[in-house]
């Protein structure tokens, strides 16, 4: 896909926050804005702004200067507080170097002079896209396992620490299943390191397509995987653990003429608030310790 057009529909897929008091001024461009990003959030002033951006996390924020209640930079001040990254704008009659160094140095990224053109708001909008469509590049790269193509382990962290933080916030249920491969180690022995490889491949193909898209799967290390399921109670996760069982159990590799097949233990842990990862792990990790002494090709719940 050409880079512009890529950028283009990156733009199409993100939220931005548009605060500006004169009705007229935000009905003009807030359709503008609807045209080009997939949601709009307005408000009228600084307040609304803030409060939005709280409650919404929008992807790219525009703001007046001059708003009713809470200004614009204030709004950028209190939103710097909370977050350094999202990229804001400031639309502004002022053209003093001094006021916009001033702006800048409060953390905004990009201006606009008012009387405001379309084609100038487009592209300075474009260019905050670009910027986040190649930061998310870079993080997809440093938190994604090269050889399955899943998540890695320290993004497993950080995904398991956003969890945490909903489930505890909110209360609602998530569980966790570690899985290992039983015997890899005699597939590598027998079959050389390649085809442990394409084996780890396919037991991850298989585990994608076994949950939902909602569910969290990462390679854990190894011949690991961990599987994080959101607002899902103990008796799902059950449910989850045996399919994807029996679906590796029915995984067949072709390999220099011969038929390799493996199997899968797991253990099963609910969270509980509190728990940090390593102390949500141990008890899985236990489980699937019991699983493995057990006789393999099954799993264990955390606490049985």
């Amino acid at each position: 896909m050409n880079a512009d057009i890529q950028d283009q529909e990156f733009l199409k897929s993100l939220k931005i926050l548009y605060v500006e008091d004169e009705e007229d001024t935000r009905e003009q461009f807030g359709k503008f804005l609807t045209r080009i990003s997939k949601v709009l959030i307005t408000a009228e002033d600084g307040s609304e702004g803030l409060e939005a951006y709280r409650e919404q996390s929008p992807d790219i924020i525009i703001t007046d200067i001059h708003t009713p209640n809470m200004d614009g930079l204030d709004m950028v001040r209190e939103i710097r507080k909370l977050d350094k990254s999202v990229p804001i704008i400031i639309m502004t009659a002022f053209e003093q170097i001094d006021y916009l160094k001033r702006s800048i140095n409060m953390g905004v990224d990009k201006y606009v002079t008012k009387p405001v053109n379309g084609s100038e708001l487009y592209e300075t909008v474009l260019d905050c896209a670009r910027r986040l469509l190649a930061e998310k590049k870079l993080l997809s790269a440093a938190g994604t396992d090269p050889l399955t193509g899943l998540i890695n382990r320290r993004e497993l962290m950080n995904r398991f620490m956003s969890e945490k933080g909903r489930a505890e916030r909110h209360g609602t249920p998530f569980c966790v299943i570690i899985a290992d491969i039983d015997h890899f180690k005699n597939v590598n022995d027998t079959f050389g390191h390649i085809a442990g490889d394409r084996i780890l491949s396919g037991v991850a193909d298989t585990l994608t397509s076994s949950v939902r898209t909602e569910d969290i799967l990462g390679r854990f290390g190894g011949e690991e995987f961990l599987l994080i399921l959101p607002e899902t109670d103990l008796d799902a996760a059950t449910v989850v653990a045996e399919k994807i069982r029996s679906a590796v159990s029915d995984l067949e590799t072709e390999w220099e003429g011969k038929t390799i097949s493996v199997t899968i233990s797991m253990g099963v842990v609910k969270f509980k608030p509190g728990m940090g990862m390593d102390e949500c792990i141990q008890p899985a990790d236990h489980a699937l310790y019991r699983a493995k002494t057990g006789g393999r090709n099954r799993f264990v719940v955390a606490g049985d």
